[in-house]
């Protein structure tokens, strides 16, 4: 929205063929605000999902985030 925003104080014109929106119409503002705010709720929806899995992953053993070799030490077995 902040881009959105500072397009059109330039007087920028951005239309969404897809949802068929532009950003000279007043009408077309609540639309763009209510679809950013669900893309916005999906990548940190989506964020959650990742973080658990790593955490899961990692609490099973089966990460290959943390089985990295760490050279200058020894690998302890116990």
């Amino acid at each position: 929205m902040d881009a959105l925003n500072q397009l059109r104080v330039l007087g920028v014109r951005v239309i969404f063929e897809q949802e068929e929106l532009d950003t000279a119409n007043t009408d077309s503002d609540l639309m763009i605000s209510i679809i950013e705010s669900l893309a916005q709720a999906e990548n940190e929806s989506r964020s959650e999902n990742i973080k658990w899995g790593i955490k899961q992953k990692a609490a099973s053993g089966t990460s290959k985030l943390y089985d990295r070799k760490c050279y200058g030490y020894k690998h302890d077995e116990s």
